[in-house]
């Protein structure tokens, strides 16, 4: 991995857009050195699955498993290709680091609303939009729910890109620009996650200070996980259940009550559309949740407060995700980078005079890195100079 991590470096800020003169030597240089020494083996490394990767490279389950896990946070499954860019994220954080702002992610949101406000703007939440007059291919409004109409010459939507240019942009986008998105996929693999707040952090047998910091993998084996992604597309909730957990109540105190914590259990391959339906099953995925941190953290049942889910069905319902997916598109070769959602709007721009796409569905990646709004940001002051 130390050698394809370079490669990553240079890889990474070229599909985001972040080139420029000045650095671009330097990333080349990178490139170049990594690719010198062994040029097939490295090209064949970062396109690979990583189901393929990991085996290749790491002899046994006990570090398979976790590395596969923190891969799966990113919404990929361990046979796609290309997936294998994600085990090579999550080693470079390591070697650079993670942030979270303290608080959490509400007071990230805090900041940028208070920033947007000094600048005079406004902000307006619960007023779902009905849709986006686009009439002779220029924004002409924005049409909410409630019937107000709100003149605009300038349109900027971070939605799921298809739900905002076919279903909403009035007319919606034809032709072969329109198809391509249409044809955009997301498979029935999501996340569901359940919040736990306990009176402490779950008890490991033989832990040490500092284990809490990262992210708790319960993926025992490889094959559970690439199982449990075969499983999760058709329908049912796997078995074993992949999970793993966040304790950043152990890092940040904030979060929590003195003397109480917060504990995130995620499952990476969870089914978007389950047998039987998520209201009926909800309680039992978070027993399964529980069991599984039982079984590793004895005593961990007896320390929990309090449960929240946020299951497929809620993110659909609450954050509007489509088919309860946070990246909107699945992540895959051909729909990261300049390709996402589709290579003809890769740049952020749409064929209609004023309106940009941003978010999770666009380049270069779901997420949440800040990026996407950056450069659609930069497009549209760069056209109306």
């Amino acid at each position: 991995m130390d050698k394809a991590l370079p490669l990553v470096r240079t890889i990474l800020p070229a599909v985001r857009g972040d080139t420029s003169v000045k650095v671009l030597p330097a990333q080349l240089a990178h490139a170049a050195r990594v690719l010198r020494r062994q040029p097939l083996t490295t090209a064949r490394d970062v396109m690979s699955p990583y189901d393929a990767l990991l085996r290749r490279w790491l002899p046994s389950d006990l570090t398979r498993g976790p590395v596969a896990a923190f891969a799966a946070h990113a919404g990929v499954g361990p046979t796609v290709p290309g997936g294998a860019l994600f085990a090579f994220w999550q080693a470079a954080y390591h070697l650079f680091g993670q942030w979270h702002g303290r608080g959490g992610a509400q007071n990230l949101t805090d900041a940028l609303v208070r920033r947007l406000r000094s600048l005079g703007g406004e902000l307006r939440c619960s007023a779902p939009v009905a849709r986006i007059e686009a009439r002779g291919g220029k924004v002409r409004a924005v049409v909410l729910e409630e019937g107000e109409r709100i003149d605009a010459s300038a349109v900027m939507t971070a939605m799921d890109p298809k739900a905002a240019l076919l279903e909403l942009l009035d007319p919606p986008l034809g032709g072969d620009i329109g198809a391509d998105l249409a044809a955009a996929r997301r498979s029935n693999v999501v996340q569901a996650v359940v919040h736990v707040a306990t009176d402490r952090l779950p008890d490991y047998p033989n832990s040490r200070d500092g284990d809490w910091n990262g992210l708790q993998s319960y993926v025992d084996y490889l094959d559970d996980l690439t199982s449990a992604w075969v499983q999760a597309e058709a329908g049912r909730l796997p078995e074993p259940l992949p999970l793993y957990a966040f304790t950043p109540s152990a890092m940040d105190p904030t979060l929590a009550p003195a003397g109480h914590h917060t504990v995130y259990l995620a499952c990476p391959a969870a089914p978007s559309r389950l047998d039987g339906g998520w209201p009926a099953r909800r309680q039992e995925l978070v027993e399964r949740c529980i069991d599984t941190v039982e079984a590793r953290a004895p005593g961990f049942r007896d320390s929990i407060r309090g449960t929240a889910t946020w299951t497929p069905d809620e993110m659909e319902a609450v954050g509007r995700w489509p088919a309860g997916h946070p990246m909107y598109l699945d992540i895959a070769l051909d729909q990261l980078g300049p390709f996402r959602p589709t290579k003809s709007l890769g740049r952020w721009r749409t064929p209609v005079e004023g309106l940009y796409i941003t978010g999770a569905g666009t380049n270069p990646t779901g997420g949440i890195a800040g990026t996407p709004g950056r450069q659609a940001a930069r497009a549209l002051l760069a056209d109306h100079r």
